[in-house]
């Protein structure tokens, strides 16, 4: 079986290392493809030094975001032919997917072309935030705003809407901002640091909170604009000692929803300043297209389409040149101890 140059996780706490796998065999509905870029996220290191997704399955590769060439199709996929740039989210426990080798096999519904005028860089700085973003918006798993796609947008009053985005200055916040413009959303109200607010609102945020403000007074902020009908909250970053932030904000009289990206037990309801009479769910967001297809595939349907009609905007990456195995290390050391965020691509 032929075999390719891959960065691996052989140890939970190790750094990775540089080794050789086997090329993954296509399977239906799959493509091959020669990796160009490969994405690198806070979750990566997660993997690496604790086990995320991938603690069953070592060695492991890491880096869900991928984008590269397509150089085999397997049976009944249409989409994509051989010499195709693609972009597309790998699933992490499945290492066949992962970007950090040099191919790597992409389901291909949870894939798009690499559209006329963008890079493969800029489109696999999309994937893991993007579709993140949209479940945790969209789907029934989390928030269930009906999507833009879905037969209940016809009837629902995204005008008189609101939603509030704590970390609005996360990747996963910058595309939830540009998710919910799109869908029509009235009043998209984001918590981030005051020098991301112009940014925050050129991505269609109509408010930005100032995140150095305590939970009460960003709830009293928020209320000046919902009054005490917010019940739609998404954070993106906050561990549970701050995820009180969102909570707070909920209505006190209609039952709330609160979706989360770092899951770590129950809210802290002794801390809130007033009692949320009717209630609030909270609910723990995994963005993957593998594990939410009914979000994750129309969703891959028409990123081309929003992509070329402005609605969604790649963000800003790092680059990594080449399979280095200590630039790699490197940087999963610098989103562990916090002094690296954003996404580091790996540029074959």
């Amino acid at each position: 079986m032929p075999t390719q140059t891959a960065l691996l996780v052989t140890e939970i706490g190790k750094p990775v290392i540089k080794a050789s796998r086997p090329i993954p065999e296509l399977k239906e509905g799959e493509v091959l493809v020669q990796v160009t870029i490969a994405g690198l996220n806070p979750h990566d290191a997660k993997s690496r030094d604790n086990g995320l997704f991938i603690k069953d399955v070592l060695p492991a590769v890491l880096a869900a975001d991928v984008a590269g060439v397509v150089t085999r199709v397997g049976p009944n996929v249409s989409r994509f032919k051989e010499g195709d740039h693609i972009f597309a989210q790998g699933w992490p426990p499945d290492s066949n997917t992962q970007g950090l080798q040099e191919y790597a096999v992409l389901d291909s519904r949870f894939s798009a072309k690499v559209s006329s005028g963008f890079s493969d860089a800029q489109l696999a700085s999309l994937p893991c935030n993007y579709v993140t973003a949209a479940v945790a918006l969209f789907d029934s798993s989390a928030l269930g705003i009906p999507a833009p796609w879905d037969p209940a947008a016809s009837s629902f009053d995204y005008k008189s809407t609101s939603l509030l985005i704590v970390g609005g200055g996360s990747n996963t916040g910058k595309y939830g901002i540009q998710l919910a413009a799109l869908a029509g959303i009235g009043n998209i109200i984001v918590v981030a640091g005051l020098k991301g607010a112009a940014d925050a609102k050129a991505l269609g945020a109509t408010h930005v909170v100032d995140r150095t403000k305590t939970p009460t007074e960003i709830a009293a902020e928020v209320r000046g604009i919902t009054g005490d009908d917010l019940i739609y909250a998404f954070d993106t970053i906050n561990p549970l000692e701050t995820q009180i932030i969102g909570v707070e904000a909920l209505s006190n009289s209609k039952t709330g929803k609160f979706a989360r990206l770092l899951p770590m037990g129950p809210i802290l309801e002794t801390k809130l300043s007033s009692k949320k009479s009717a209630g609030f769910e909270t609910l723990d967001v995994l963005g993957g297209s593998a594990v939410k297809p009914n979000t994750a595939i129309p969703l891959w349907q028409k990123v081309t389409d929003w992509l070329e009609e402005g609605k969604i905007k790649p963000l800003k990456y790092q680059v990594i040149k080449g399979l280095d195995v200590d630039a790699v290390n490197k940087t999963l050391d610098g989103y562990s101890n916090g002094t690296l965020s954003g996404q580091w691509q790996v540029h074959f």
